[in-house]
């Protein structure tokens, strides 16, 4: 600035200073969210998980003085929702809710995935775990899981199981697996109809998250045999696990939580993360627990990281004893 006057150099500095000011901030705690946030949901709308969401979106809303809006996203075994938040801005205001299925199962159902779980999201927190039931239908002969697998070790290949996604058909491939026992799978493209046809007998046993099922467990349109994870759980607390069914290699936990694409500023994570784990305990959280038959299942978003890596490797095992080729 040599040969520019004093005056004109403060002239200047103002101009600068004020184009500064008139450019839009960065992300940042202390102002977001500014605008009504997207959680965009694996899920259909109706289930449990998202009862749950909504709870969330309610309590984050409550908490940010801003509108959280719950998108369900469903279909592709969980692929569109999560391909289409991995490609969104990173700012915050689009976010997913999501489970282990489409962050560690899927990379190896699938040859070509859209999305990187490791590479293309910021876990926020984990909230709950989502237990699997082995359940019959109310009228069913079977009233253990013990029944179940004496009838089908005496009749190879006769009873039938159904599932509504390849991560659940996985889940009772090592059930299945454990027990020493081959039945044929039949797939269903929404639990909705699994439910229905099981409660109508026309599959012999299925796998569905826990959420979905008790409330026709206690109206005896279903039994539960078992619950495919380390510990009961509080809201069917006569219902074994599978361990304790005498099938250990079939128990493991699912789970659901929040994550942000890459790149989100890390101090909107931070203000999501403590929030989303707060809400974990919560009276509003409990009360879904209580009814719906989740359970918490805290975990930072560094700690959740690391669990996907672990149960990458689980589901990867699962998968090839399943004897499922990548789609």
């Amino acid at each position: 600035m040599h040969g520019i006057s004093i005056r004109a150099r403060l002239k200047l500095f103002a101009v600068l200073a004020g184009l500064a000011l008139a450019l839009p901030a960065p992300a940042g705690a202390q102002t977001y969210p500014e605008r009504p946030v997207r959680i965009v949901s694996v899920t259909s709308a109706g289930t449990g998980v998202d009862d749950y969401t909504r709870l969330l979106a309610r309590y984050l809303g409550q908490k940010l003085g801003q509108s959280f809006v719950v998108e369900n996203r469903p279909g592709a075994n969980m692929i569109l929702a999560s391909d289409h938040v991995a490609k969104s801005a990173p700012d915050g205001y689009t976010l997913l809710l999501s489970g282990s299925g489409a962050m560690a199962a899927n990379p190896f159902l699938y040859k070509r995935l859209p999305y990187d779980p490791l590479k293309d999201f910021v876990p926020v927190a984990r909230m709950s775990a989502l237990p699997v039931a082995v359940v019959v239908p109310g009228t069913s002969p079977y009233r253990t899981a013990a029944d179940l697998v004496a009838a089908a070790r005496a009749r190879p290949g006769k009873l039938n199981y159904g599932t509504s996604s390849t991560g659940y058909r996985t889940i009772l491939a090592a059930f299945n697996d454990a027990a020493k026992i081959q039945t044929v799978s039949v797939p269903y493209k929404a639990a909705s109809n699994l439910l229905t046809d099981l409660m109508a007998g026309v599959v012999d046993y299925g796998a569905v998250e826990i959420s979905a099922v008790v409330p026709h467990v206690q109206s005896g349109k279903l039994r539960a045999l078992a619950v495919a994870s380390p510990a009961r759980v509080p809201v069917l607390k006569d219902v074994p696990t599978v361990g304790e069914a005498g099938m250990p290699g079939a128990a493991f936990n699912t789970w659901v939580g929040l994550f942000a694409p890459a790149g989100t500023p890390p101090a909107v994570v931070d203000k999501l993360a403590r929030l989303t784990l707060d809400f974990v305990n919560s009276p509003e959280a409990a009360a879904h627990y209580a009814v719906r038959g989740s359970v918490p299942y805290p975990a930072s978003g560094a700690d959740l990281r690391k669990a996907i890596i672990d149960d990458q490797q689980a589901w990867k095992r699962m998968i090839a004893l399943a004897g499922i080729e990548p789609e």
